[in-house]
């Protein structure tokens, strides 16, 4: 993550993020493939496997 200082981020909600954004999961910068967006009937729209609380916590997504 020492690299990742000299790019911009910005916090947005789980609604927001598209196949080929880049944002940091679990403490990782990686980029979100369509494999990794999956709509669950219970929890909404997940990213990696995770819901971010049902989309009340914000993802930081990196602006390259």
């Amino acid at each position: 993550m020492d690299n990742i200082a000299q790019y911009k981020t910005e916090q947005v909600s789980i609604s927001k993020i598209r196949i080929g954004d880049t944002v940091i999961h679990e403490d990782v910068v990686t980029t979100v493939g369509r494999e990794n967006i999956k709509y669950c009937s219970f929890m909404g729209m997940t990213i990696f496997g995770d819901s971010y609380r049902s989309g009340h916590k914000l993802i930081t997504r990196v602006l390259i």
